[in-house]
């Protein structure tokens, strides 16, 4: 499906060096909540779920979560537990919401915080993806494993050079190398 959106030059192949949306050299952009308010003086700008091939907008989507841990090491382990669990209430996540947009990782968005979305609708449909993200996999090499990936991708899927089950086998082989070259992690 992507492979053919390229190719049918509906999704650009090269990086434009600027905002290609704000400089009408775009119709659409696939973009995160934190995009809205760089565009909300100078595109009229709607939300719909990414394209996929049947149509569906029910598709599971990996999330750019942030995570905050304690050391075992930690000298004042239950003053920080105390923070942390501050920091991550319902409470604190409706203010980070409000003061930046972004999605907090929580179940029911819409509804624990529905004063948001009613005031924000725009925001709603990246309320609603969050609701089907998965976490990147924490493995030894994650960076190497992810580049190798986007390498394959891009070569495959963005410029046609090989196809697409090639490029991802491709990948795969390369993947499960760089996990046996990293060794468990257990």
């Amino acid at each position: 499906f992507w492979r053919k959106l390229y190719a049918e030059k509906l999704a650009p192949q090269e990086a434009y060096p600027g905002d290609s949306l704000n400089d009408g050299k775009a119709a659409m952009a696939t973009v995160g909540p934190w995009a809205l308010a760089a565009y909300k003086n100078s595109v009229d700008i709607g939300v719909a779920p990414v394209p996929t091939a049947d149509g569906g907008s029910d598709k599971h989507s990996f999330s750019d979560e942030k995570s905050a841990a304690m050391f075992s090491s930690c000298k004042n382990r239950a003053t920080a537990w105390d923070v942390l669990k501050y920091a991550s209430s319902a409470g604190q996540d409706g203010k980070f919401l409000g003061t930046t947009g972004q999605m907090p990782m929580r179940e029911h968005l819409t509804e624990k915080y529905a004063a948001y979305f009613k005031a924000h609708p725009t925001y709603k449909a990246f309320a609603d993806q969050a609701e089907r993200v998965v976490e990147v996999p924490n493995v030894p090499g994650s960076i190497d494993i992810w580049q190798t990936f986007r390498d394959e991708w891009t070569k495959s899927v963005v410029f046609g050079r090989e196809s697409t089950p090639t490029g991802l086998r491709n990948a795969s082989s390369e993947i499960t190398d760089l996990l046996n070259e990293y060794g468990d992690p257990s």
